[in-house]
């Protein structure tokens, strides 16, 4: 009774991007253990290796700006098609050029590029769409629901069988990501209404969209979405915190292969099984968040998060057991599902809806840099030191900044009436 409640409440459009991001996350999954992998047949060099993950989140960064204002100013649901068809044809290109005998690190820098700017561009403009397609007062229990099928996904169903099968043949990963991509794009094609930035009924003027000459310039409409973003105090501290908790997670997660195969001993295979287990207590985290959240608050919940990454990566540089490791990353995948729910909920009521791409790309540039500034901090550590003292170093970073920014954070939420 309860699941059909939930289902009417959240509707029938929401259910098929559901499902549709579950495929899709899945097959990024696969690749999320694959590129690892095939970079480190390429090169033993710890700094080039953490390059791959640094790679993908600065192209992250760099694709938020233009991704937050094409997203409040052109239609979000051909955006969305848009970014899905070019993954899947990337993808498929790095299968042509692995087939051809080509695929070194250069092409996996470009690849693991693109793929971030198709994920960050797609993301906005599918968090900007929600309130046409969730009633505001789900919208926590829509993005819990969302992020846990997106982990059980990317981080259980794809790691599970990543390694298997790049172990089997290292192109089949890429080719299975690749058709998830195209059946995610033919999925989302009749669900996600065709709106474009701006309030709705008045043509996209107003707040959203500039008017006149401005309408086609880009300067005007980041400008207003940056003083949006500097007018929200409590935006700021979000900012802030989640990306002490990104650069922590870079450093540990840039480097995650070389510890799973020579510090834990894993196969390819074992690596992914790694991946997929520690993924299932942050599907189970993710589910929980939106009751966690009702009944603590957004603020405590992002705090708690960061508090659990913290811990985890402390443990993990500790032990040489692979199942305890599968348990310290279990408490990882927990914190960032619960925290990252907080986040966007938090984010969906601070930001008004017809400048949430260009404010939200603010935060995600902010968030995305620290992620490869971590992985070459961490690959510097790693070749001065050791990587489980890189991860060590890593726990730290994460408890002093939780130190410092979560208690005015806490009180910055409540101020604004987040809950």
């Amino acid at each position: 009774m309860g699941i059909t409640l939930e289902r009417r409440r959240l509707g029938a459009s929401f259910w098929r991007l559901w499902c549709a991001t579950g495929i899709s996350a899945s097959g990024d999954g696969l690749v999320t253990v694959a590129i690892p992998l095939l970079a480190l047949t390429v090169t033993r060099n710890l700094v080039a290796i953490a390059g791959v993950t640094a790679t993908n989140r600065t192209a992250a960064a760099l694709a938020s700006l233009p991704a937050g204002m094409a997203a409040d100013r052109f239609d979000r649901r051909r955006l969305m098609l848009v970014c899905n068809l070019a993954a899947g044809t990337v993808l498929l290109g790095l299968v042509i050029s692995m087939t051809s005998g080509v695929a070194d690190l250069a092409v996996l820098y470009l690849t693991a590029g693109i793929l971030a700017a198709c994920d960050t561009t797609y993301a906005l403009a599918m968090q900007a769409s929600f309130p046409d397609i969730v009633h505001p007062d789900y919208l926590a229990v829509a993005n819990s629901r969302l992020m846990a099928v997106d982990g059980a996904g990317a981080q259980f169903l794809g790691p599970g069988g990543g390694g298997v099968l790049f172990a089997l043949a290292r192109r089949l990963p890429f080719v299975a990501d690749a058709v998830s991509f195209f059946v995610s794009a033919w999925l989302i094609r009749g669900i996600v209404p065709m709106v474009v930035g701006g309030p709705a009924g008045n043509g996209g003027a107003g707040l959203g969209v500039p008017s006149g000459r401005d309408r086609y310039r880009w300067w005007p409409a980041f400008k207003q979405g940056l003083q949006q973003y500097r007018a929200k105090r409590p935006l700021l501290l979000l900012t802030s915190t989640v990306s002490s908790v990104s650069f922590c997670q870079g450093m540990v997660f840039a480097l995650l292969v070389v510890y799973a195969r020579f510090t834990l001993h894993l196969s390819p295979g074992g690596y992914g099984l790694l991946l997929a287990l520690a993924a299932a207590l942050g599907v189970a985290g993710a589910f929980s968040s939106s009751a966690l959240q009702r009944r603590f608050g957004a603020g405590r919940v992002i705090a708690c998060g960061a508090a659990a990454t913290a811990v985890s990566y402390c443990g993990m540089a500790v032990t040489r057991s692979a199942v305890l490791a599968v348990f310290m990353l279990g408490i990882q995948e927990v914190g960032v599902a619960v925290a990252n729910v907080g986040s966007v909920t938090t984010r969906q009521q601070l930001i008004p809806r017809e400048l949430y791409g260009r404010v939200g790309s603010v935060h995600r540039l902010v968030v995305n840099l620290a992620v490869p500034l971590g992985a070459l901090f961490g690959g510097l550590v790693a070749s001065v030191s050791s990587v489980p003292t890189c991860i060590l170093v890593a726990g730290v970073c994460d408890c002093v900044a939780l130190v410092l920014l979560g208690p005015a954070l806490l009180r910055r939420l409540a101020a604004a009436g987040v809950r």
